[in-house]
């Protein structure tokens, strides 16, 4: 049990200082939009779209997702941050990141313990 403690605990951490991602793609009007990807605060988010644009930007959509420690392939522990925007001039609409897919259930615990012929497990 120690040890998966200090695996979680070592996930969580590499999570947060995770640096955001960015993919580039060219828009249906020849502009280029960029969706930044971002772990445990949007503000990594916002900081990749400054550092990117180099002034002020667009945002044209958000949400965030349950996803793992590593990556967000599949629900976890961690909320990951999207956001889509493109360099130029802003509406001053800020994102909302709404959360978007399946929920994170954390696995259930049972433990039981025997005494004689009686038996009590709790479940958590």
């Amino acid at each position: 049990m120690r040890i998966f403690l200090a695996l979680a605990a070592t996930g969580f951490v590499l999570a947060g200082c995770a640096e955001p991602e960015t993919s580039t793609m060219s828009g249906p009007g020849g502009n280029t939009i960029h969706t930044s990807r971002c772990t445990t605060s949007p503000e990594g988010c916002y900081t990749e779209a400054a550092k990117k644009c180099r002034s002020s930007y667009q945002v044209v959509d958000s949400y965030s997702k349950a996803g793992g420690t590593l990556a967000d392939v599949t629900p976890g522990p961690v909320t990951w941050y999207y956001m889509t925007y493109q360099c130029g001039k802003s509406d001053g609409r800020l994102p909302s990141f709404p959360f978007r897919g399946p929920q994170y259930t954390p696995p259930k615990t049972t433990q039981c313990t025997q005494h004689g012929k009686t038996t009590s497990c709790y479940h958590y």
